[in-house]
Parts: structure tokens; sequence; C-alpha cells
């Protein structure tokens, strides 16, 4: 006779085998009569929900906002056709074919491949893939006229899909859009999916163009990766209004792409070019040398790092500060007299070429770029009244546009990264020849492209300092205004100079170009004003120069101040800065209503 607990095991045992039994029994009855009985909702049966294990799918956009330059072209994230390949439906005749065999046939030209490679990729698929481009790997770009063709072919797994292009794989000079890292995991089909911004724009603009989703097509398949018969391939988006957004920059991409293209031809390795609007100070261009490839990231070469915000020896450009300090201090007046001999007899200075000017006026020595004419101011300046004017001016500080508590972001400074430079490494020295070689842009100097080419612009507006701007506005999705980030100044406490000395030394860089060592660029197609410079300076112990010619055009209407800036180049080399600063005027006067 069982005892309480064992009785109460025993019916424990009961019931359960009784539900095991019940299951069991529904189990069959659902795989005897009801198999074919379709499930609401869906048109598969029963039996073949069961075969049904899981979505195929591939990304088409990631979600992550879009850049555009000022007129609205894409700089990242922009859409094109391109061709994606789902699995088969099961039993879909592949071979002998002749009609399906003809359309692949024709697909296979348009992407560059021929049928046999195109079906030995295509046939096995399990995952869908989108025909990757033979060069870079990413999907391969069709023109509108061939995804009609494509699309009007009828291909069974085919299906002609939008695709959002972050980057086009190609080098370029763009190191200020940066580029994103590739630390999120593969999608299904093998396609990378970059969502975190490393450098440049795509860094500092993080949280804006960080996405709420993505966006793929997906398609419906059994256990044996079969594609289910009769499923279409889906679209399937967060369908957000409002998300991604759009940044729109200040740059201008036609001008950009001309600029990189002249600093190929001009044979520069290493340099940079930087173009602003004379009137906002907007970053028009920017561009660095060496090019980089924003989809081939090399951290050991550097080609990322932005030289245009990088700070070197600017060498007689710095001239300008100088000539201010010293008209404004009153140590000097624009009809003094100087006299050249060639060598400055002191701190072993000498003129280019060790050659004399003779006499000539302080308008004729920032002409001609006389170092004993600046040596000689330098003497009689401070060095508190030196780098005092150079910061009033723009030069050994950070001046990019940065605001607080904009678009829910603390700080936001589209141009991270930018070098403030500077103008004494130690504290401010009164020891003569660290002046007289301050004055003439060496020594401690140094100042970035972008800085130079503000420089031009606080000249243009007597005086007061723009805080450059890269980014100028952000919209939502449905194009609805979300933010206008208004220009601002870069003020300092050092005061700013006067108007009659800004006017005074954008004539005396007028007559550089007339007169003096920009004298090749009297045949541009505007009258141009500027200041050239060479500096000096040591790379792995050999001696190399820094070029430069900053200036402005044209000279009577001013639309755009440019920074030319050629780095390492051997001593005694033509001067290519000159140059390059006049072709890319030239380019901008074609583009330009004036």
């Amino acid at each position: 006779m069982l005892n309480k607990p064992n009785k109460r095991i025993f019916s424990g045992l009961m019931i359960l085998c009784a539900a095991i039994s019940i299951l069991i029994f529904r189990l069959a009855w659902v795989q005897l009569f009801l198999k074919d009985r379709h499930v609401p909702g869906s048109k598969y049966s029963l039996a073949k929900m069961a075969e049904v294990q899981s979505e195929r799918e591939t990304i088409l956009d990631s979600g992550r906002g879009r850049l555009y330059d000022r007129n609205g072209k894409p700089l990242a994230g922009e859409t094109i056709w391109t061709v994606a390949f789902f699995p088969q439906e099961e039993n879909k005749g592949n071979i002998g074919n002749t009609k399906r065999d003809i359309a692949l046939n024709r697909v296979a030209e348009i992407l560059g491949t021929n049928h046999k490679a195109l079906l030995n990729k295509i046939s096995p698929l399990k995952e869908p893939i989108l025909w990757p481009s033979s060069t870079t790997g990413d999907p391969l770009a069709i023109t509108p006229t061939q995804a009609d063709e494509i699309s009007s072919l009828g291909i069974d797994g085919l299906k002609v899909l939008p695709f959002a292009r972050r980057y086009n794989g190609e080098m370029s000079g763009r190191q200020w859009m940066g580029y994103l890292s590739e630390a999120a995991p593969r999608s299904s089909s093998g396609l990378r999916i970059p969502m975190k911004g490393t450098a440049g724009l795509e860094k500092t603009l993080e949280p804006l163009l960080r996405g709420v989703g993505h966006t793929e097509a997906y398609a419906q398949v059994d256990a044996r990766g079969n594609r289910l018969p009769g499923s279409d391939i889906k679209v399937r988006t967060p369908a957000n209004p409002y998300y991604p957004l759009s940044l729109y920059t200040t740059i201008d991409m036609k001008i950009q792409e001309g600029i990189e293209e002249l600093a190929v031809k001009a044979g520069i390795k290493e340099g940079a070019v930087v173009v602003l609007d004379a009137h906002t100070g907007d970053v028009i261009s920017m561009v660095s040398r060496p090019f980089y490839n924003s989809e081939r990231i090399s951290p050991e070469g550097g080609e990322w790092n932005n030289r245009a915000l990088q700070a070197v020896e600017p060498g007689s450009i710095f001239k300008i500060i100088t000539a201010a300090a010293a008209i404004e201090t009153g140590v000097t007046s624009p009809g003094e007299l100087f006299s050249c001999k060639g060598e400055f007899d002191k701190y072993g200075l000498s003129c280019q070429q060790g050659k004399g000017h003779g006499p000539l006026t302080l308008e004729e020595g920032f002409a001609v770029s006389c170092n004993t004419v600046f040596a000689t101011l330098a003497e009689r300046l401070s060095g508190n009244q030196l780098q005092s004017f150079a910061l009033a001016l723009g030069i050994g500080r950070e001046i990019t546009w940065q605001a607080d508590n904009t678009l829910g972001m603390n700080h936001l400074k589209p141009l991270a990264g930018e070098q403030k430079g500077t103008i004494f490494n130690t504290l401010v020295t009164d020891d003569a020849g660290t002046r007289v070689q301050t004055a003439i842009g060496q020594r401690d100097v140094r100042v970035s492209p972008l800085q130079a080419a503000n420089l031009i612009v606080t000249l243009l507006h007597g005086g007061e300092v723009t805080a450059p701007r890269i980014l100028q506005r952000v919209n939502f999705a449905n194009g609805q205004k979300l933010m206008d980030l208004s220009r601002h100044l870069a003020p300092t406490p050092f005061g700013r100079i006067s108007k009659n000395t800004t006017e005074l030394l954008l004539s005396w860089m007028r007559k550089v170009v007339t007169e003096g060592t920009g004298s090749s660029l009297q045949s541009a197609k505007w009258p141009l004003a500027g200041k050239s410079g060479t500096a000096q300076t040591l790379v792995k112990g050999m001696p190399r120069n820094n070029q430069w010619f900053i200036g402005y055009g044209p000279f009577e209407r001013p639309q755009y101040t440019v920074a030319v800036v050629v780095q390492n180049v051997a001593p005694g080399s033509r001067h290519t800065a000159t140059k390059l600063f006049g072709q890319v005027m030239d380019l901008l006067s074609e583009t330009s209503p004036v």
C-alpha cells in the first residue's frame, strides 16, 4: 500500500503522461489533417510555414545623416542604383532556360563580367548580395538607364535598388570630411555597416549624423535557404519623417574638385590650399595633400591628417603681421627710407639670394620681401608687440566657428583638430635676435593655411576677425529646417588694428603682384593681390623649404581669399605656391559672376 507522499508522486507522473499524450495527439492531428490549411493572414500553409526559418536581408542605407555642399550636391551619403541578387526560388529553372540566359547575359555585360562568372556567383546563393565593384568591392553603381533596362528583364531573384553610398572610394583632399570606423558587425550579406565617425566632420557631427535605423531589402527563405515560392523582395525602412538629418556645408564641390585637380597637376606632394569667401569668411574649399581614401585609411601613413589646419613655418607671409605692428605702434611710417645692402650684418641674416635692394621705402620693402627692412622694424618692436598684433589678427590662436549648447551638443566645433600655432614657444622675449627671426616668420612661428587665408579676410573686414564656418544649416529628412548656424566673429582681448592700416596693407599686397615677388601673376584673369613667403625648415635633418602665397582677388571687388602652402621642397626650387595661387584664382574667376 502506497503511503501519502508516494501517492502524490504517482499522481503527478500520471498527469504528466496525460499531458504528453495530448500534445503528441495534437501534433499528429496537425501533420495528418491540417497540413494543407492556410495560416490566417498568410498565403502559406502550415506545412510550408514550418519550412520558413528566417528572412535574408541586405542593408541599403545605414540611416546615417547626409552631408551636402552649399549647392545641395551630396558629399557623403549619395544615393546610387545598384543590382541586388537574392536566393532563387526552389525548383526554379536556372539551366536550359534560353530566355533567362539571354537576359542574364545582358546583365553580365552591364555589370562588367561574363555570363558564366555571373552564374557561378548567383546560382548557389543562400544570402543576398549587392553586386560589387571590381575595384573597391563596394556595391557597383549603374546609370538610371541601365537600371531601367535591367528591371525590364524581369529576372527572378534580381532587383535594382537604391543604395546609400557613403563615399565613392576615390582619393581626395577632403580630409575635413573625415571617415567612419568599421567596428560595427557585417550584415548577413557581408556588407560593412560603418556607423561611427572617427575623424573630420564625421566625428564632430556624430550626434547629428547618427541614424535611427537602417533600410534593408529582404526576402523569406526556407530551411534550405531557398526563397519561398511567390515571395516578393521587399524594402523595410524606419519610416521616420525627420531622420536622417541633412547637413549643408559651405563647401563648393565644383571648386573643391577643380583645385584638387590643379594640385595634382602641379605635382604637389605635401601642402594645402584654402579658399574662403571674402565677404563671409566661409570655407569654400579646403584641399590637403597627400590625398587620402576615406574607405581605405592607413593610420601609419597619416594621409588623413588635414594639413589645412596644421600650423607650419610661414616665412615672409608673417611680414604682414610685422608691418601692421610697426605701423600701428608708430615705430615707422610708410614713407620711411631704408637701405638694403644684401646683408643685415647681424644674426647671420641676409636678403633673398644675398642681393641688396638699395634704398627703398617700407612699401617697396614689403613688395620685394626685403629681410633687411623687416629686421630693422623687429629691432624697434618688442616681443609683446609682435605677439599681441599676431593674436589681434587671428594668428597664434584658434579661430574657427564654434558654439555652446547648440543642436543638443554642449560644444559644437565642426573643424576640430585646428592647431592654433605659435609666435614664441617660450615666454615672450626681448632678445633682438629672436625678434628678428620671428618678424620674418622663422624660429618658433607657426601658422596654419586656414589662419593665413583668414588673415586676408580680416584685413578686408577692416581688422575684424571672422570665424571661418564650414557648416551652415541642418534640415530634417522632410526638408523642414532644423537650424541655421549663424556666422560669428573670433574676438580677442588684444583688440584690432585700424582700418587705415588694413587698407594700406591691402594696397601693398597689390604692389607685390605689380612690382614685387608675385609679378608672375600679372597675366592672371583677375587683378590679384597677395604676399609670398619661403620658410626655411629641417626635415629629418635635411634643409627644406615651405613655399607660401596668400592673397585675394579680384583687387577692386574681392570675392575670395586664398592661401597656398607647398611643404618640404628642396631649397632653390621654383616657387610652385605662387603659380598654383594664380591657377586657383583663374579657376575661381570662371565660377564667379564678377
